[in-house]
């Protein structure tokens, strides 16, 4: 079993903290260092030296995604100690300094019927840190199935893709552990993201149904602990997956409900319907919600789609 410790880093973001994880057998890894902030480097700083195992002898970086609150700080590390950053190909496109979350995103964003003046909003309210980024030669892409050694064991790359295209988690099969990053997470439902396709990306990904698969090959595991990317320590996994298949659910029944009583309808309208409350960036993030949930509907039969002059209008299919 590998010595894992959870270091709790802060971050700018309304989810809170992040969980970094320190594994103490050479060569010294760290998973999702945090996010690229004076504070975040200084607590980092802080508990590696505190648990023995200063930043300078870091010799290894695992991503689980490419999000800001886990892989800002890498580039960082590896400037100072030449540590190589493995992460899955899908999200290593995304590191290279360039790329731009919205505007990747804006042809389904428009697609689903988004006004001009909504996404000046979100715009406006988007990530203040630096964009991440992995420097030329700094990573080493890791796909479903490497296994990374260690000294003392050895953990297991699994593409476990929902909340991001590339998200990887990793399993200690020794221990029967997961570092599972915003694969599966204690007390919410990790955002099944709008983004492209990586293979057609004139499409969007299936993140929703990709995910939901993701959890079915979870439940074959055999898993004791699992150390998420937020929040406390998962023991019970299986009551973990079985909540958060309750609230996509939930979420299913809600948009059908919604359906049958307002009749066609964008995924926009859907989402502030649902959502009405949302401000900034937090209305790109409902509507990822609901475009996810409404593209398995679609998959199912149970909801058609129809586009005009480039929008996409949902209706029941027995209506």
């Amino acid at each position: 079993m590998l010595p894992l410790h959870r270091i709790v880093v802060p971050t700018p973001y309304a989810v809170g903290p992040v969980n970094a994880y320190l594994i103490a057998s050479r060569p010294y890894t760290l998973v999702d260092p945090g996010p690229d902030t004076g504070e975040a480097r200084e607590v980092l700083q802080k508990e590696l030296n505190r648990l023995g195992v200063p930043l300078a002898e870091i010799e290894r970086i695992l991503l689980t995604h490419f999000h800001s609150d886990h892989s800002g700080l890498a580039h960082w590390i590896h400037s100072l100690t030449g540590a190589k950053i493995y992460i899955h190909p899908y999200d290593l496109k995304k590191l290279s300094g360039k790329n731009d979350f919205i505007e990747e995103r804006m042809p389904f964003i428009q697609e689903a019927g988004t006004p001009a003046e909504i996404i000046a909003e979100v715009l406006k309210d988007g990530d203040k840190l630096p964009r991440p980024f992995v420097p030329p030669g700094g990573a080493i892409t890791t796909t479903d199935g490497v296994e990374i050694p260690f000294e003392r064991g050895s953990l297991k790359a699994l593409h476990l893709p929902g909340h991001a295209t590339g998200h990887l988690c990793f399993y200690d099969p020794a221990g029967k552990s997961l570092i599972s990053g915003d694969f599966l997470l204690p007390r919410i439902t990790p955002n099944p993201f709008l983004e492209p396709d990586p293979v057609h990306p004139d499409r969007r990904a299936p993140s929703l149904r990709h995910y939901l698969q993701g959890l079915d090959r979870l439940t074959s595991m055999d898993i004791r602990r699992v150390w998420p990317g937020h929040g406390e320590v998962i023991d019970d996994y299986r009551q973990v997956v079985a909540m958060v298949r309750e609230q996509h659910q939930a979420r299913f029944d809600a948009l059908v409900d919604l359906l049958r009583k307002y009749g066609r309808r964008t995924a926009f309208e859907l989402s502030r319907l649902l959502y009405p409350d949302l401000k900034g960036f937090n209305i790109f993030l409902g509507l990822s919600e609901v475009q996810a949930h409404l593209d398995v509907l679609v998959e199912e039969g149970r909801v058609k789609v129809e586009k005009k002059d480039g929008v996409a209008y949902y209706f029941l299919v027995n209506i």
